[in-house]
């Protein structure tokens, strides 16, 4: 939004135009996954899938791989990340990247549902975002797409592992209860590279100086 929020707290809010959608879209089929956090799984049950496209794509587009961050499993059973797969083939199982204190039995119960857990070290109580990037290449993923919520957001943003950043703004004011795209200020500098308008919507790239000296 204008005053640099993404959701309100505990409920999905829905911020882009279509033709920003449509942008997000093409960007998802342009990745071989896309992650986010279990917090944003549990509001918002996303699919994470390519579908606001032409008609004529909808049967060929590549569907990046579904990725989700989640230290204790709490992903929900009913989750569309877990039940559309097995109605529509097309669509992928999720990774789940879990730390080493998970519970043994949900990830049974999650591996024959047909997901991937993936186990990587933790640093006081939060997945290791190095371990993850590394897993996660040995698995395949050399392009990762990474959407929210705000907590995975601002930690990739200070992980110096990000090449690029995409913001939509959307000409809304949230107000002061809504969620702030970044919980605190970068340690870094955001560097635009580029501006397009998409519909009611501007999206902005950019890149992160990070001091690497």
């Amino acid at each position: 939004s204008l005053d640099g929020k993404i959701s309100l707290p505990g409920q999905q809010l829905l911020l882009s135009g279509a033709e920003s959608m449509a942008m997000t879209h093409r960007l998802r089929s342009m990745h071989d996954g896309i992650l986010v956090g279990i917090d944003t799984v549990i509001c918002d049950d996303p699919q994470l899938c390519v579908r606001h496209v032409p008609a004529s794509e909808l049967t060929s587009v590549a569907h990046p791989q579904p990725i989700v961050l989640d230290s204790q499993l709490r992903i929900p059973l009913t989750a569309r990340l877990l039940v559309g797969p097995q109605t529509n083939s097309r669509l992928k199982m999720p990774f789940i990247v879990t730390g080493p204190d998970h519970d043994p039995a949900r990830r049974a119960q999650l591996e024959q549902m047909g997901a991937r857990v993936v186990v990587v070290a933790c640093d006081a109580g939060r997945l290791c975002l190095d371990a993850v990037v590394r897993e996660l290449r040995q698995l395949g993923i050399m392009r990762l797409m990474v959407e929210g919520g705000a907590r995975v957001i601002q930690a990739f943003l200070e992980s110096q592992i990000v090449d690029l950043l995409i913001i939509t703004i959307a000409p809304v004011l949230v107000g002061s209860s809504g969620v702030a795209a970044a919980l605190s200020p970068l340690s870094a500098p955001i560097v635009p590279q580029l501006y397009e308008q998409f519909g009611r919507d501007v999206v902005m790239a950019a890149t992160i100086q990070h001091n690497v000296g």
